[in-house]
């Protein structure tokens, strides 16, 4: 057992659902945050509360919600900082998320004990571990593309702004010959990445990692082309990196790319389409969408389930 911090943020009730989805997006993927959650208060105000294994830089917590602040033209609300008391919390959070079909994939915690079912590709990433454990919308919908295009023979996958490597590790049960790749810019998600990968039994052989930011680890550049390319980032960093991603991304390769709220999925198909990108489809789970996009000049492959890219 440890004593966890939570940082809670309150926000008026007059907030969109999803701009407190964006909110909480900083907590779950840009920090280093073992839960999150939000929801409405009684009095009808929105609260995002986070738990840390140790206390975070509130410095660079302040930081990183500074934009939406901004772009939601409201003044920066203060942020509650609170030590809780010394109780097992993940393990009580862990027993809340029970596993997952996502298609072939069963997404389980380390809290389950029963075997996978047959036939299931399995992923064990504990649910606590809020920056890649499939439960978000935007984790599923890249999950349900890498299996739209499970009849592929890619030869090098990158999975860029990792996380917890659910992503890495779902192309290597997808596509087992493949030399993966699984790149972010936060140490403690590549600790985390090679525990999961020890975790389901992966080769370092077959899947490497790297502290990179984009494209910065010379191990990263060098290993491009990739065939499949994998962002599950946010949708302004997305729309940035398109000229850098799509360099590296191999000439009839395909790039999945999610973090998306759905009225940001025009924009940032529009930046890759700059790039003579292709949209081939369109996933979108509740308030959040996951592009599939390839060349422009490379035809259909019979084993996409291709369906026209939706207008948002």
């Amino acid at each position: 057992m440890s004593q966890l911090q939570r940082v809670s943020l309150t926000l008026p009730g007059s907030v969109a659902e999803t701009d407190v989805a964006e909110f909480d997006l900083v907590f779950s993927e840009l920090l280093d945050s073992a839960a999150v959650s939000f929801y409405r208060k009684g009095g009808g105000s929105w609260a995002i509360e986070a738990l840390f294994h140790e206390q975070p830089d509130m410095s660079v917590v302040t930081a990183l919600l500074a934009p939406l602040f901004e772009k939601h033209s409201m003044a920066p609300l203060p942020l509650a900082l609170h030590s809780l008391a010394d109780r097992d919390w993940l393990a009580e959070n862990r027993a809340g998320f029970p596993p997952r079909h996502i298609g072939r994939f069963w997404v389980y915690g380390s809290h389950i004990e029963r075997h996978p079912p047959a036939g299931s590709l399995p992923l064990l990433v504990d649910a606590s571990l809020a920056f890649g454990s499939g439960t978000h919308p935007t984790t599923e919908g890249c999950l349900r593309a890498i299996q739209m295009l499970a009849g592929a023979r890619p030869r090098r996958v990158l999975d860029m702004g990792c996380g917890s490597a659910i992503l890495a590790m779902a192309a290597h049960r997808i596509w087992p010959a493949s030399a993966i790749v699984a790149a972010d810019n936060d140490p403690v998600a590549i600790r985390v990445t090679a525990k999961n990968r020890r975790l389901n039994n992966i080769a370092p052989a077959r899947m490497r990692l790297a502290v990179s930011h984009g494209f910065a680890s010379r191990y990263v550049r060098q290993s491009a082309p990739y065939d499949v390319l994998l962002a599950n980032i946010l949708a302004r960093p997305l729309a940035r990196m398109a000229p850098e991603l799509c360099r590296h991304l191999a000439p009839r390769g395909w790039l999945i790319l999610s973090g998306i709220l759905n009225q940001q999925a025009v924009s940032v198909r529009n930046a890759y389409q700059a790039q003579k990108l292709r949209c081939w489809q369109q996933i979108r789970i509740g308030e959040w969408t996951t592009l599939v996009m390839r060349p422009a000049g490379v035809g259909s492959m019979p084993y996409l389930w291709r369906g026209r890219c939706q207008s948002s």
